[in-house]
């Protein structure tokens, strides 16, 4: 009974990892879709910062888009489509952005108080998205050419997968570059002694974390392009 069942635990599992990608994409729509119902509440407010306001119209937009892409996305994953995980590797790295930018866009602003917690939240949305797009990927990935394949006979790397993974080395890249880079703008900062006076020291040390996040997402950028195309040279094992 054991030797039976194992096969069918194992194709459940995969079936259940298969579908992350397209459950993470209904939570994205959802969670957008709340939050476009806020934010309409929010701009009718007659005493809200024109900044915050602009922030918000942006932040709208944001939402419409991944809205839309995601119910386009849905509908790829519903026809069973080849083209799923490309559409969804777009609309995941969209998601990353955005939500990125945004945490950036409120350091700027005085009327919000940088906090921690909306920077795990954006984490955590990366992650997520990150693994959907490797499973999404893997799951969509032609067979492996045959033992004894040659650089010289292996296909070249497509300009769309050279972009993508170029995209996602950016992105990791720049995230561990910011955090890297906070902690190194609080040690700097007390170090120099730099006056806190109107938040002086708070400026310094974000911009800082902002320069380790721009090397940050350049060295990732420029490694997971040479990792992608080094390995597709290599010979098939």
């Amino acid at each position: 009974m054991a030797t039976g069942e194992d096969p069918v635990g194992r194709s459940f599992m995969r079936e259940a990892v298969a579908a992350v990608p397209v459950i993470w994409v209904g939570v994205i729509v959802f969670m957008s879709a709340r939050g476009l119902v806020q934010s309409l509440q929010a701009v009718f407010d007659p005493i809200l910062p024109s900044a915050v306001a602009n922030l918000i119209y942006l932040a709208m937009a944001s939402s419409v888009a991944r809205i839309l892409g995601g119910v386009y996305v849905l509908g790829l994953a519903w026809r069973k489509s080849p083209r799923f995980a490309f559409w969804f590797t777009v609309w995941a790295i969209f998601v990353i952005l955005s939500s990125l930018a945004f945490q950036v866009a409120t350091l700027f602003i005085d009327a919000f108080v940088p906090t921690l917690s909306p920077w795990l939240m954006t984490g955590l949305v990366a992650a997520i998205s990150i693994a959907g797009i490797v499973i999404a990927r893997r799951a969509g990935m032609p067979p492996r050419p045959a033992a004894g394949l040659t650089s010289a006979n292996a296909a070249p790397v497509p300009v769309g997968v050279v972009i993508i993974n170029g995209v996602l080395g950016f992105i990791l890249g720049g995230g561990v570059g910011l955090v890297l880079g906070f902690g190194a703008g609080a040690v700097i900062v007390d170090w120099l002694e730099v006056s806190c006076f109107e938040g002086g020291c708070g400026y310094a040390a974000i911009a800082i974390a902002l320069l380790f996040m721009i090397a940050g997402g350049i060295a990732g950028l420029v490694f997971a392009i040479w990792r992608t195309r080094r390995r597709r040279a290599a010979p098939a094992a």
